[in-house]
């Protein structure tokens, strides 16, 4: 029989419900070749991740390996039984603390990382502040948030430097935009997304290329490849860029990676930013395998792209504040613990924060 509150979060309660009035019933999930897929990966070429991206359309892609996916995997999906069963949120609390973010406001705290929620982090070095995807409000899209943001825009200073990795609801909030836009921020932003983000409300606004950079305030920012995609009402299927960032100041090196599947830019990134110190990267819905596999890594392929980075510290992001993929929103800090019991190699490296919590960077505590 198939759970009526799940493809309910996925299409929304009328086309759910006349689906389930034509008497389309659950689908099994469908089977995926892990060993075939990370052959595909090895068999990719690294020069192409300087390469060409954008064909004659206007339109851009991974020219290193190309998505192939259709409007009925999507479907397919949204119909089908969640691979990981039965397993609740209920049953995976996200870990939160207070934090009202008073000390942003203060130029001469200490240099730190707060978890807002999701894959929203500020960064505060040398009185300077960073906000990377700012997700402020209730909802992505159609997908209602199941923990609240630390704090609002309003902890945060004015002039803010804000980092857009692509253009998907719950990494770019057009509601966050226009409260930042109000507090005299600059918007670093993949190609194609500038009009958009100037339509929000935005003023001050950058837009750059894979491997191009901008100094803001003593800060270096790094625009990078990713393995993903981007569309949403009012652009068309990758009609706009979509990237990872790396954050650079006075010898501390950062890299938030917005979202993507494993590929070989991780190694190529670590190759020519040695001795990263912090690695920010999604680790949320990645189930199905079948279907998610090509823009989102599991757990497996997020360490292995912790070390192909040679970060210091992982920060595991996007988990237990959005149901986006199968499973509960908090289950991939679970999947994360059970790994690591199994590969001890990587205890003491991870920081799997609650929302809310903040990590000094000069002590990684």
């Amino acid at each position: 029989m198939c759970n009526y509150a799940r493809i309910r979060r996925r299409l929304g309660t009328g086309l759910a419900m006349a689906l389930l009035l034509l008497g389309v019933g659950c689908l099994s999930p469908k089977p995926f070749d892990e060993a075939a897929w990370h052959k595909t990966v090895t068999a990719t070429d690294p020069a192409k991740l300087h390469a060409p991206h954008q064909d004659a359309e206007g339109r851009y892609f991974n020219p290193w390996l190309p998505q192939d996916k259709s409007s009925w995997d999507l479907f397919r999906w949204w119909l089908s039984r969640s691979s990981l069963g039965d397993l609740n949120d209920a049953d995976f609390p996200t870990p939160t603390v207070a934090n009202d973010g008073a000390y942003l406001r203060d130029p001469a705290a200490p240099a730190s990382l707060t978890w807002v929620g999701h894959a929203t982090y500020v960064v505060q070095w040398g009185g300077q502040v960073v906000i990377t995807d700012p997700f402020f409000s209730q909802r992505a899209a159609i997908v209602s948030r199941l923990v609240p943001p630390a704090f609002g825009p309003r902890a945060l200073p004015r002039g803010v430097v804000v980092l857009i990795s692509h253009n998907h609801y719950d990494h770019l909030d057009s509601d966050s935009v226009a409260a930042l836009a109000g507090r005299e921020a600059l918007f670093l932003c993949p190609l194609g997304l500038g009009e958009l983000l100037r339509e929000m409300g935005a003023k001050q606004v950058r837009e750059l290329d894979w491997w191009q950079s901008t100094e803001v305030g003593g800060a270096t920012f790094t625009f990078l490849p990713t393995q993903h995609w981007s569309r949403r009402l009012g652009q068309g299927y990758n009609e706009s860029l979509w990237g990872s960032w790396m954050l650079e100041r006075g010898g501390e090196k950062i890299y938030y990676g917005g979202d993507s599947g494993y590929f070989k830019g991780f190694k190529e990134i670590g190759r020519r930013w040695p001795d990263i110190d912090l690695a920010l990267l999604g680790a949320g819905a990645y189930q199905p395998r079948w279907f998610m596999h090509y823009a989102h890594m599991d757990v497996p392929e997020l360490f292995q792209a912790f070390a192909d980075l040679g970060a210091r510290r992982l920060v595991p992001t996007q988990w237990g504040v959005l149901d986006l993929g199968d499973g509960p929103a908090a289950w991939p800090a679970q999947d994360i613990n059970n790994y690591v019991a199994k590969h001890p190699q990587w205890r003491g490296r991870v920081l799997l924060m609650p929302v809310g919590g903040r990590v000094l960077l000069e002590t990684g505590r």
